[in-house]
């Protein structure tokens, strides 16, 4: 979690004449905390080392910036606090590693430290009140939000951030911390960065906790709440979990695991870069990752699957972003690299990884229109679905093109190379080129350069696909595949993998265009006669895909501008009611386009979602489905692995619109009670064709996604039905190592 942009630019403009020195130095805080959660208040004596980190106006004073309403006064002799004029309001949306901040106006009051004689040594200032913003949604349509807050004391808990303003603020520079806190009755306690150096009961029975960070970092994090407390060593780091009810078990799961995704990234990248990592339960629902901890909320810690997909890739930002950390005016490279090396990794280790490129080149098709596209350099934070297609799957894809260039061994010495260089400061996409290019011998500039500047993907199309008897003296047999970029503007620079099926062979073989312009033409030898052509199969490529290369999903009617929203005239007024509030939250900031079923004589040729079971339009995109295995019965849904009971489930299908197969059409089915978990939880299932769910809450039963039945990136070359595509097998970029006794 860091400063955005907008945050460094209020700060600058706040702070104008007191400028950074070299990258080098950094502030150092020794804080002294005295928290009081049911006054909704903090003490604090902070003593200010600034190194030179800091250029003094011309008369050698120095500015700063701190929350609104902390009356700081200074301590320290040599120095008169010097207020500006009136209260400076902030508005601004903060970056974490997970979720976007919610845009909070955070009160903020400049001060400026005019020095008098000859001060020396540090700055001591003291300071205290009340800091409490309400948790808020942000109001984007982006469905995956968690309530927010810039910072607040409560008796529930404590979060305090850079986004709090609660240490005072000298430029935008580094910061490295002392702090210790006092004042909490157990079992409260407090969490920070780095390394825990003091953790005691003192004789009026209140805690004293103190963490320290020797390395640089961009802003100092202070959470606090009522905890259970286990802990162990993973090798030569300490780690804990901090509940907020006692529950070992759990608790034993999220340090066995912790432990080996330590010891599979120390395995892959330069060690750890922190003395601890510890799992923290916040007190509202968030999921965040912050240097040396991940704060999660109490429902989605015991999301089962959490361990496998959300924690790691919380612990993986303690490489980027938390020790590597972003220089955001050329670019937000982080998310993508950190979901390449977590999400997409986990999915390599199971088997799943062409079916998660898929998944994700999907999302950018279906969510990214021209309106809604921007360059990679554009990127700080998630605030949109679209927005999330581009930061995190446009990027990973940019760096799985990169692997597959130059290989895993020289990829990953590159991300070690960067990793080195960077640690501890702010790196760009060119400094990640400049790490490829010295790693793999070839220039990497320009084809970084080409992804991060322009917005927008190629489009491939299959021109011509042709197999001819070889000469005398070479193959057997010869095929010839003619590719085109065919979107607007200019071709981008890409490798284009095929795989051509042969007679007498399970295992396609595979070839791959090193350069493809506008067009290109792949020669392939074959041993025996080719029956099959496919192009980028394991969707290799960032690129747009053709409709008709994958099924239709959830994101094919989420990513539509202005979908119809088709309710039951038939269902009771309570069920009414619900599916008007489903459309109205999925519409959000726009009014939905909402008729009934019984003023339509047919669907339109466009994006829809047909609410209710009792939907007339329902049977007939059950009907649709028929060569995918589904079948609707009066009591049951047959799906391609499993039977639904229409009594207990709720359901979801999706279907190409008749007329038009770029749009889709999606079916909701289920009880009253079941449609406000409905609307929250299906945004969250976006790359699914079908899904099931039981109950009210509802719980996920049956999940999948179509198979896609014609793309026009497949071609026969032979007289019989097409053969099965088996692509060779590929090995992981790194294997979970197996898990330990603790």
């Amino acid at each position: 979690m860091s400063h955005s942009r907008a945050l460094a630019a209020l700060v600058a403009a706040l702070l104008a004449g007191s400028g950074p020195a070299a990258a080098a130095d950094s502030v150092h805080h020794a804080l002294e905390v005295r928290l009081a959660p049911a006054a909704r208040s903090l003490e604090v004596r902070d003593r200010i080392s600034l190194a030179g980190a800091v250029a003094p106006d011309a008369d050698g004073a120095l500015r700063f910036v701190l929350h609104a309403g902390l009356a700081p006064r200074v301590l320290s002799p040599g120095w008169r606090l010097e207020p500006q004029a009136g209260p400076v309001g902030a508005g601004f949306v903060g970056i974490n590693a997970t979720t976007a901040t919610v845009a909070e106006k955070v009160p903020l009051e400049a001060y400026r430290l005019v020095p008098e004689g000859a001060p020396e040594g540090p700055i001591e200032l003291a300071y205290g009140g009340v800091i409490h913003h309400p948790l808020a949604t942000a109001g984007e349509e982006y469905q995956r939000s968690f309530s927010e807050t810039p910072g607040i004391i409560d008796e529930a808990g404590v979060f305090l951030a850079g986004a709090s303003f609660w240490v005072p603020t000298f430029g935008d520079g580094l910061l490295r911390f002392d702090l210790e806190v006092q004042g909490l009755t157990p079992p409260w306690d407090a969490v920070s960065q780095g390394r825990r150096v003091r953790h005691e009961t003192g004789p009026d029975g209140t805690r004293v906790t103190a963490w320290s960070l020797e390395h640089p970092t961009e802003e100092i994090y202070l959470v606090a709440g009522p905890w259970r407390e286990y802990g162990r060593r993973a090798g030569s780091v300490e780690i804990f979990a901090f509940l907020r009810e006692d529950d070992p078990a759990l608790a034993g799961r999220y340090l066995d695991a912790t432990a080996r995704y330590l010891e599979l990234y120390n395995g892959m990248l330069p060690s750890y870069p922190y003395a601890s990592f510890a799992l923290v339960e916040n007190f509202w629902e968030t999921g965040y990752g912050m240097p040396g901890f991940t704060l999660l909320g109490p429902q989605v810690i015991r999301f089962p699957w959490i361990l496998t997909s959300s924690y790691p890739h919380e612990l993986l930002h303690n490489w980027w972003g938390n020790s590597v950390y972003v220089d955001f005016p050329s670019g937000n490279w982080c998310e993508g690299l950190t979901a390449y090396l977590a999400d997409h990794l986990f999915a390599e280790q199971r088997g799943e990884a062409a079916v998660y490129r898929r998944a994700t080149l999907k999302k950018f098709s279906d969510l990214v229109s021209a309106g809604q596209d921007f360059p990679l350099r554009e990127f700080g934070s998630r605030h949109s679905a679209a927005s999330e297609a581009v930061g995190y799957g446009k990027s990973l894809m940019l760096f799985h093109m990169a692997r597959r260039a130059v290989g895993d061994e020289a990829f990953l010495a590159a991300l070690g190379q960067f990793y080195r260089e960077h640690r501890f400061t702010r790196a760009s996409f060119t400094d990640l080129a400049e790490a490829f290019t010295d790693s793999s011998g070839g220039d990497w500039l320009p084809f970084v350069d080409e992804w991060v500047r322009r917005r927008g993907a190629p489009m491939l199309a299959l021109v011509e696909a042709r197999a001819e008897e070889g000469a005398p003296g070479e193959a057997p047999w010869r095929v010839a595949v003619h590719l085109r970029q065919v979107q607007d503007g200019e071709p981008f620079p890409i490798s284009v993998p095929v795989a051509v099926t042969v007679a007498g062979r399970r295992e396609a073989l595979w070839a791959e265009a090193g350069t493809c312009g506008r067009d290109c033409i792949i020669e392939v030898p074959c041993p025996s006669q080719p029956l099959r052509v496919d192009v980028d199969p394991a969707f290799d490529v960032m690129r747009r895909l053709d409709p008709l290369e994958v099924p239709p999903a959830l994101s094919t009617v989420f990513g539509a501008a202005d979908p119809l929203y088709v309710l039951p005239a038939a269902a009771p007024p309570e069920e009414l009611a619900a599916w008007r509030q489903l459309a109205a939250d999925w519409a959000r900031p726009a009014a939905p386009r909402v008729v009934l079923d019984s003023e339509l004589e047919e669907l339109p040729a466009a994006a829809a979602w047909v609410l209710g079971w009792d939907n007339r339009f329902g049977p007939g995109i059950a009907a649709r489905l028929g060569e995918q295995g589904v079948a609707l019965g009066v009591d049951e849904l047959r799906l391609p692995a499993e039977t639904l009971t229409r009594a207990e489930l709720s359901v979801v299908l999706v279907a190409r619109s008749e007329g038009d197969p770029t749009s889709a059409v999606g079916w909701v089915a289920g009880g009253t009670a079941a449609v406000p978990g409905l609307a929250r939880k299906l945004p969250h299932y976006t790359r699914y064709s079908y899904l099931g769910f039981r109950g009210p809450e509802p719980e996920n039963v049956a999940k999948g996604m179509w198979q896609p039945l014609s793309s026009p990136l497949v071609r026969g070359l032979g007289a019989g039905p097409l053969p099965e595509l088996v692509l060779p097998a590929r090995a992981p970029l790194a294997e979970l190592p197996p898990a330990h006794d603790a």
